[in-house]
């Protein structure tokens, strides 16, 4: 059965897309602050990936909390950039993209192993999601394949080539890195891990 990936531009998802080869990429702008870095690095990892690529508006932002909207944080977050519901909101969407393709009958996202900071990074989330999507019409599912690795093995099981990799943005507060936010501090980690930092900069160096 065909498969949407929900490609972020980041790490996770881009490694997903070039291990996966999935039938669609899919790119959600839902009102983030770095969301024209991300469709940037999307769009491009789609096309040396070799897959068909769809970029949709839908301006969310007035639902949103914490960095990736510029807000304070609700008193329930997790995590700094957590915005409420955002992981089924997405799923959401891209489901009804898929949709409209026909052939395609799960949604792909990059979920990993560290995501289970948030409720909607655990196993637990996935399985009911799944199954609320397919006692609907379309039985469209979600998948997530990666959800036992670490963004690290991720990568290296992947085969992504850094220069493919290099396109990824992971910042939740800019379309430039912060160098200060969880999303920069995974980013550079993980980079360490896999040797191919480049220049060495510290996540201190601008604070």
């Amino acid at each position: 059965m065909g498969k949407a990936l929900l490609l972020s531009g980041g790490m996770d998802s881009a490694a997903l897309a070039w291990w996966l080869k999935p039938d669609l990429a899919v790119f959600i702008d839902y009102g983030q602050r770095p969301a024209a870095a991300e469709k940037r690095a999307a769009e491009k990892i789609a096309e040396e990936v070799g897959i068909p690529f769809e970029a949709v508006h839908i301006d969310c932002s007035p639902l949103g909390s914490g960095q990736l909207v510029g807000s304070a944080a609700l008193p329930e977050a997790p995590t700094p950039e957590w915005w409420p519901y955002r992981n089924q909101l997405l799923i959401t969407m891209a489901a009804a993209i898929a949709l409209r393709r026909g052939h395609l009958k799960s949604i792909v996202i990059g979920s990993v192993a560290e995501d289970e900071v948030n409720a909607d990074g655990t196993a637990a989330f996935r399985l009911a999601l799944d199954t609320v999507m397919k006692l609907q019409e379309g039985c469209i599912g979600v998948e997530a394949p990666a959800a036992s690795m670490t963004s690290t093995d991720l990568i290296r099981a992947s085969g992504i080539p850094p220069e493919v990799l290099g396109w990824t943005h992971s910042c939740f507060a800019s379309d430039v890195p912060c160098l200060r936010c969880r999303g920069c501090n995974k980013h550079l980690n993980v980079l360490d891990d896999l040797h191919r930092r480049w220049p060495q900069i510290s996540c201190d160096a601008v604070s």
